[in-house]
This record gives C-alpha cells, structure tokens and sequence, in this order.
C-alpha cells in the first residue's frame, strides 16, 4: 500500500512540473514569443530560348547567390514565351502569377529575365553581366536573410506513387498575432541538367483561402493528388497572403 501510494505521489509531483514549465522555446507555438528565421523564395521569370545571354547572366547569378546564402533561399524559375521566341518548359499556368506580380510592381512592365524576391515587394528585372545581377540580389537577400518570420512549415506527407504526387503541409501560427488571410502553394521543380536548367518549375498548385489562424494554431493542408509525368526532384512549400504578393515562409522537400 505504501509503494502504491508513493508512486501516486511521484505522478502528481510530475504532473505538478510540467504544469509549470516555462515556453521559452522560440520555436514552439504555444509561447506568445515564438519566431523563426525566414527562409526566402527567389522566383526568376525567364525564357533561355532566346539566343541572347540576358536570361543565362541571370541564372548564373542566382546559382552564384545561392553558393553564398545556402539554406537561406529557396530558387524557381519560371518559363515563359516571348514573341519571338518560345520555351518548350513554359505554361500558361505561370502566365497569372506573373501579371499579378507585374501589375503590383512600381514598374509594370514585362520584360526578361524578371526576379522576384519573396514577393512584389523586390524585384531585379534586366541583366547587363552575371555580376551586376548578382550585386542586385544579394544587396536584397542582405536584409531579407536576417529577419524572422512568426510562421513554421513542416512537410506532413509528401510521396509519389506511380504517376501522382500527394503532398500536404502542416502551418504553425508562431507568435501572439492573429494571422487572416494566407494561401500556401506548391511548386514542383525539376532540374533538367546541371548548367542553366537546374530549377525548372514544372506546375504550379494553390490551397484553398486560409482565413484565419490564431496564435499558436496548427493547421494541416493537404493538396489534392497531382497527375505527373516525371518525378519532381523537389517541391517548395510557399506560405503567401491570399493575393500572393507577400511571401511569408517557405520550405522545400527533396524527391
């Protein structure tokens, strides 16, 4: 009987402690304090069927930033056609995004190669040499790369059977802060060779409306299963507002 009761006191005491711990990881949701670093997503609309240098400048600089910020920054690259010239990896299905990008630019004009950084609200249009490209990015990714973010993503269940990829997300609302209005969307990216064609987006899948999710809430998103006719060799996660033009927190899966 005084063993039982022993025991039972240990419980207590234990359930007592953990009753009590401070949430001082910044890391966990439930503390009003939480944060994570960010990691940025840098999107180059190109088109290297054009037998001018503009867009291969581009993407040479992007591999040179991406050797010096590493985990950091996430790459896609987006084809597209021109006039003149057409890109046997664009599709029309890129062709929203980028006006919506466009439009809420300071300068709305088209043109490539067109880098995005997390969003409208950095852009690195035109390139004169590989050099001035990259002296453009990485004076963004400067500032960009320091800040925190009060979003967690973490991969829930990501698998290819077959010809079909089903991929979904969990969200962590970090912080004390109500979030509203959020999209997450899903980038598939195929690396075609190892010289200019290494992050090729090849489609392109939104959520459905986040309208709400309070601090400390977790949610999980699950897309709907994606016909494919080669496996991705990566997908990005990509938390945005529901107008896509902020980019909150990304994270990318190796296939």
């Amino acid at each position: 009987m005084y063993k039982f009761n022993y025991n039972l006191f240990i419980v207590v005491l234990l359930l007592m402690a953990c009753k009590d711990i401070p949430r001082d990881n910044i890391l966990d949701p439930h503390n009003p304090n939480s944060y994570q670093s960010s990691t940025i997503l840098i999107e180059a609309f190109v088109n290297t069927y054009n037998p001018l240098s503009y867009n291969q400048w581009a993407l040479q600089a992007l591999d040179s930033v991406k050797e010096i910020y590493g985990s950091k920054i996430l790459i896609a690259e987006y084809h597209r056609d021109t006039d003149r010239y057409s890109d046997p990896y664009s599709k029309l299905i890129f062709e929203p995004l980028y006006d919506k990008y466009v439009e809420n630019s300071s300068e709305k004009v088209k043109g490539m190669p067109d880098i995005f950084v997390n969003g409208t609200d950095q852009r690195v249009q035109g390139a004169s040499g590989v050099n001035s490209v990259m002296t453009r990015v990485n004076t963004i990714l400067s500032k960009l790369t320091i800040d925190n973010t009060h979003f967690t993503l973490e991969p829930a269940d990501v698998k290819v059977s077959g010809t079909t990829l089903e991929a979904s997300c969990k969200i962590a609302r970090l912080g004390n802060q109500i979030a509203n209005n959020l999209l997450l969307r899903l980038i598939l990216i195929q690396k075609v060779n190892s010289q200019e064609l290494k992050r090729v987006v090849t489609d392109l899948k939104k959520s459905s409306a986040i309208l709400r999710l309070e601090a400390g809430e977790i949610t999980t998103i699950k897309f709907d299963p994606i016909p494919i006719d080669e496996r991705p060799n990566q997908i990005i996660f990509s938390l945005t507002s529901s107008d896509e033009l902020t980019i909150y927190q990304n994270i990318k899966v190796d296939l």
